[in-house]
């Protein structure tokens, strides 16, 4: 027979260190392996699973912090305010023009995938994400996921990974994911045209010009000039996010049902072209903890 034994250990020698011992005991053989108590702290967090919930965040901060595995899921909430934003007429324009226009509150969703920066979606909401059952509404920018692409969750960033952030203490990784999640890397207006925020929003309105604010970046700057950023946080201004269910929300569904921040965070959804981890194992284990029982 076997038999395994864990345990916290103070080692019998002069510096009288604490480690991680493991000791198996098979057919009378004895054999005893010990962890330095840094090393299985630091093992055993990138793989433990932790979910904090939505915080208290009533402007700019940390929504939620969630992860299992080799997967870590950020979100974080932007107040209103009035941003620069980079806009190229074609990818690497060098020539790209930088607006200062006014946004509502900007929800970042980013995945990370053992511990490097993997993908990200962005959302509008006009008030502050106080609860699981707040609704998301579609982003009116260049190179935005708004009515489908190639399988990626809607309000995907079409973001390269360019940089290299696993050795980064997490709060470089999440200074370095918003702000390439911010608008200071040019949003390409050449490059999904037939999905984007700014095509959809001036389809939804039909052209209409007293609403062209929301799609030509130059009136959109004028008109933040003029008025500031409390206009949008019209909630009848911007498209509310329609999906077919919390399982499918790759694309913009009329006749669907609202994008919730819950739905969000805790659905399959596809953060990169090659993203074929779904479920997220955090969110495998926030939506089914029956499976992960040791009931037999």
């Amino acid at each position: 027979m076997s038999n395994l034994k864990y345990s916290f250990t103070k080692q019998e020698t002069s510096d009288g260190n604490f480690v991680f011992r493991c000791e198996v005991d098979s057919f009378g053989l004895k054999n005893t392996t010990d962890k330095d108590i840094v090393s299985f702290y630091k093992k055993l967090s990138n793989l433990s699973y932790f979910d904090s919930g939505l915080l208290p965040v009533s402007g700019t901060g940390l929504l939620s912090l969630r992860y299992a595995a080799n997967h870590t899921q950020i979100v974080y909430q932007h107040a209103p305010s009035i941003n620069h934003i980079n806009w190229g007429k074609y990818e690497g324009d060098s020539s790209a023009v930088a607006y200062y226009v006014a946004q509502p509150y900007r929800i970042v969703i980013a995945d990370l995938i053992d511990n490097n920066f993997y993908g990200a979606r962005t959302f509008y909401s006009p008030y502050p994400i106080t609860h699981p059952d707040a609704e998301l509404y579609h982003v009116n920018l260049p190179n935005i996921n708004c009515r489908g692409y190639r399988g990626n969750g809607v309000g995907w960033i079409c973001l390269y990974h360019t940089t290299d952030i696993t050795s980064f203490p997490f709060s470089e990784k999440l200074a370095h994911v918003l702000e390439r999640c911010s608008g200071i890397e040019a949003y390409n207006d050449a490059n999904m045209s037939e999905t984007d925020g700014p095509r959809f929003y001036s389809s939804y309105y039909d052209q209409h010009e007293d609403y062209e604010h929301l799609w030509n970046p130059q009136k959109w700057e004028d008109h933040s000039q003029l008025h500031g950023y409390e206009w949008t946080l019209d909630p009848n201004l911007w498209i509310p996010i329609k999906v077919t269910d919390i399982d499918d929300q790759g694309y913009h569904d009329f006749d669907g049902i609202p994008l919730t921040i819950s739905m969000a965070m805790l659905g399959n959804y596809q953060a990169y072209y090659t993203d074929n981890l779904i479920p997220k194992p955090v969110n495998a284990i926030a939506r089914f903890p029956e499976k992960f029982t040791n009931e037999k």
